[in-house]
């Protein structure tokens, strides 16, 4: 009818299917400007820092000694062949994973540097005292965001540990500013050696130190001083020269100031930072959804509570107008109270760009359009992963197959 599809339900009435629009948002980023701090974080010796580091404890099998002057003990062994099984493929997606939540926020990766510094001075600790190494969960999965939206070195444990005292639920290491030096670092990690090895002892598995080689304390060293290089070059993040949050900005205040936005990013560092600078910046109705969040459901109700058949029990002023999500909200939520999608970074699989438009282009959707926006991944990064080449081979993949749009 008029051009448009639909389908007839028993009762005579129709469903209108909307069209998918795309859209791209661009954001500034001046390779020439000193004070630009995408341009610092996209600078080629950053990248060539990320993609020279050794990543020891993702790859602790490489340092097993071959010969030890005290044999390991059955269970030892049985973790020390675990070890050797995930390194190499652990550390492909560590150092792709860095990267990728580059893409997503200068925030998510400054974070994620800290993390992998201060995980990286435990284990020297552990090394330098005589002390058994903690060995947390050694999974690919830890690094795959469609499975773990927390970034891997923020465990549940350190993140508890790592916390901010004003519980503003950032996530962050420490008070601001507090870890700058190696010294820093070194004080911290021997804190929270202490609480691993009495709170939270039954959370790791521990190997002893003299069985791994010395070439694993001068890796762990060495990538820890380059880290420490990348955050003393780019300094701490600053929300108000984020040129990327100000697009997303504009786009809920000024574009769309009226309509209902679901912003979907793949990691929940960035989730938190979106959530909070958000809200400073006075958007109001807006909440923030992760694999951490207590009832997701919950939220996903008060966002759209006509196609969930809750309206009688969402009040007005309690209705969300502005969702920012992790995928964990892309797979069995019925949102289509809204019709603008937001791809705050790109994820490596395209199901999950169409995953993400599917929670709102569902029966009950009443808007012509569905608008999806997505930001493309800055230049510096696309050179390294190729994200966009990829996400175009793969749509063009499923043109092919399925002859789908």
């Amino acid at each position: 009818e008029n051009g448009r599809k639909y389908l007839t339900f028993e009762d005579g009435t129709r469903t209108y299917f909307p069209v998918r629009v795309p859209n791209t948002v661009k954001f500034k980023i001046d390779d020439r400007d000193p004070d630009d701090q995408y341009a610092k974080l996209y600078a080629s010796d950053v990248v060539d820092t990320i993609n020279s580091l050794r990543l020891p404890r993702y790859g602790l099998g490489n340092y097993v000694k071959e010969s030890h002057r005290k044999p390991p003990t059955q269970s030892e062994v049985k973790a020390l062949n675990d070890l050797s099984r995930a390194g190499k493929r652990l550390m492909g997606f560590c150092r792709t994973n860095i990267f990728k939540r580059l893409e997503s926020s200068g925030q998510a990766f400054i974070l994620s540097i800290e993390r992998h510094i201060l995980r990286n001075y435990i284990f020297l600790y552990a090394i330098e005292q005589g002390q058994p190494i903690p060995i947390g969960a050694q999974d690919v999965g830890l690094l795959v965001a469609r499975i773990n939206d927390e970034d891997a070195d923020a465990t549940s444990i350190t993140s508890d540990l790592f916390e901010n005292e004003d519980n503003t639920g950032e996530n962050e290491i420490d008070d601001k500013g507090a870890l700058k030096s190696e010294e820093d670092y070194k004080n911290r990690a021997s804190e929270i050696y202490a609480k691993y090895a009495l709170e939270y002892k039954n959370r790791f598995r521990w190997l002893r130190a003299e069985l791994f080689s010395k070439a694993l304390s001068k890796d762990l060293q060495s990538d820890g001083i380059s880290l420490l290089e990348i955050l003393k070059t780019c300094g701490d993040w600053d929300s108000t020269k984020d040129t990327k949050l100000e697009a997303l900005y504009k786009m809920i205040a000024e574009k769309h100031p009226h309509e209902k936005i679901i912003v979907f990013t793949q990691f929940a560092d960035t989730v938190r930072y979106l959530e909070k600078h958000l809200k400073l910046r006075s958007v109001s109705n807006l909440s923030g959804v992760t694999g951490d969040s207590p009832d997701p459901t919950a939220l996903a109700w008060h966002f759209s509570p006509e196609s969930n058949e809750k309206r009688g029990r969402i009040k007005p002023d309690d209705e969300l107008r502005v969702l920012v999500a992790t995928d964990v909200l892309s797979e069995g939520q019925n949102l289509q109270d809204c019709f603008i999608v937001v791809n705050y970074d790109l994820p490596w699989a395209i199901i999950r760009l169409i995953q993400r438009a599917g929670r709102v282009d569902r029966i009950g959707q009443k808007a012509e359009s569905i608008l999806c926006y997505s930001f493309l991944p800055a230049d510096g990064v696309e050179r390294i992963i190729r994200l966009r080449d990829r996400v175009r081979l793969r749509l063009q993949e499923n043109a092919e197959v399925v002859g789908t749009d």
